[in-house]
């Protein structure tokens, strides 16, 4: 932001905050974001319960919020010094978040649960139910970085014209084919992967290093980001640069045509311009998809669907954080109107997006996945997302909160870089014959983390699919399987 540009957004905040209009309830922008955030906050609450008391019982996880927004309601009450410093820098961002603090509930966790929480995860994160690490290390959890994901949120709230628009442009439909010319092509897919390269808390390679350097042992013939650019997929916003760091110029090109990206929740909360503007620029490695967010390719009988599920998130679903996926609403249709138009196929579909279509545990389908079933009028064959920080296969989804299965094998692949550990709502669960859990060895035995990874699909021309997920540091796949099965 140029200093011009930055005073003129100043005084225009200047005139939001001073005066607003008086609104009460739900005609209030803000109030969908502070129901969420106070729904958060119960699982953060819970959390602290279960490390006071860790040999009871697993807490109960509420239905409604999510632990990623679990602390930002006490954040906003209370900033961490270091966030306070740049906020007594930037006045923009000042104003912003004195405008915050002013119209948010009450935080419930006090002084004295957040002291206790932080001297507990200092000495040794602590796992939550999908995995997310609850520590104080880089994207962990209490990581307070993640403050730039809620103030540029913030900022779309007060400045809904500043988030990008929706190309128009016409998405890339194209054939898929094995770089050798013969043969069938192998898809590499990353989940969540846009963290950039730094050194890791135990001195080593971070996990998006790791996983990158493994990548390179193995073949295959497209790369397929699954979206996520931290902290906040910015351009110009603060902090700027992030998706041209943390994700363009590290990315493992594969060359012209053989590489495609997804857009994210965390890219939206950067306005979307770091991945409308940036990586998918005509001069980058995504530029195949000619500006559009998502994308449809085919080989013989396979039609493989790319979709955003993040930019209408809110709009489908409130202010949530962009956390619940949606590929449209009743007005806004142009990728389900694209959708439709693939009615006719009679091939296998396998559909990928940043937002999963099932929820955690139960493996019930959502809104998300009616959407696309409603629009390309079947269930797809195989469903690959990230946006869950964990590498995760479904024996059987469900429809809905119901008994009856779908025939859509579901795959969560989120956890190509952010550090995470054994999810325990995952244990036991006889519909998840894998997750991944294995301890990593390089960090000390008493330490929560576990390996990153990723999965490769290879669509064969008779319909069927091999799918494997590997974990850095094996040569061996953790997960294989042939479908249909010999």
């Amino acid at each position: 932001m140029t200093e011009n540009t930055q005073a003129a957004t100043v005084a225009r905040l200047k005139d939001v905050l001073e005066n607003k209009p008086d609104l009460n309830g739900d005609e209030n922008p803000l109030f969908e974001l502070f129901t969420y955030l106070v729904d958060s906050e119960k699982h953060a609450l819970a959390l602290i319960e279960y490390v006071r008391h860790p040999s009871g019982p697993k807490p109960i996880v509420p239905t409604e919020g999510s632990i990623e927004a679990g602390f930002v309601l006490y954040w906003i009450h209370t900033p961490p010094k270091g966030f306070k410093h740049w906020l007594d820098e930037n006045e923009f961002l000042k104003l912003l978040w004195e405008g915050l603090q002013e119209e948010a509930p009450a935080s419930q966790i006090t002084t004295t649960d957040y002291n206790f929480i932080i001297g507990k995860i200092e000495k040794s994160s602590v796992p939550w139910e999908d995995g997310t690490l609850i520590g104080t290390q880089k994207y962990e959890e209490l990581d307070e970085g993640w403050l730039w994901a809620a103030l540029n949120y913030a900022i779309n709230i007060k400045f809904p014209k500043t988030i990008h628009p929706f190309p128009k442009n016409k998405p890339h439909q194209g054939d898929l084919c094995a770089r050798s010319g013969t043969g069938d092509p192998t898809l590499a897919i990353i989940g969540d992967w846009g963290t950039g390269f730094y050194t890791d808390s135990n001195g080593a390679d971070c996990p998006a290093k790791r996983v990158v350097t493994d990548l390179h042992t193995r073949q295959f013939d497209y790369l397929i980001h699954l979206g996520d650019v931290y902290y906040a997929g910015t351009d110009l916003r603060p902090t700027p640069g992030e998706e041209s760091d943390n994700f363009i110029k590290i990315w493992p090109d594969q060359g012209a045509g053989r590489n495609f990206t997804l857009n994210s929740n965390h890219e939206m909360y950067g306005d979307g311009a770091g991945f409308f503007g940036q990586a998918l620029a005509k001069d980058k490695p995504f530029k195949i998809q000619n500006g559009s967010s998502y994308f449809a390719l085919t080989y013989t009988p396979w039609l493989v669907l790319g979709l955003d599920s993040a930019y209408y998130s809110d709009a489908k679903n409130g202010r949530k954080f962009y956390m619940n996926g949606a590929i449209g609403t009743a007005r806004h249709t142009q990728q389900t109107d694209w959708l439709e138009g693939f009615r006719g196929h009679e091939g296998p579909v396998m559909v990928m997006t940043h937002h999963n279509p099932v929820a955690l545990t139960t493996g019930f389908t959502n809104e998300l996945f009616t959407q696309v079933q409603n629009a390309l009028g079947k269930m797809p064959d195989v469903w690959y997302w990230g946006h869950v920080h964990n590498g995760i296969v479904y024996n059987q989804l469900h429809m809905g909160n119901t008994d009856l299965y779908v025939p859509t094998r579901g795959r969560c692949c989120g956890h190509a870089a952010i550090p995470f550990g054994n999810g325990w709502g995952l244990e036991q669960n006889s519909n998840i014959p894998y997750y991944a859990h294995t301890p990593d060895s390089t960090f000390p035995a008493d330490s929560p983390r576990v390996l990153n990874g990723y999965a490769t699909v290879t669509l064969h021309a008779d319909g069927g699919f091999t799918e494997n997920f590997y974990e850095v540091g094996n040569k061996n796949a953790v997960w294989h399987k042939k479908w249909p099965a010999d």
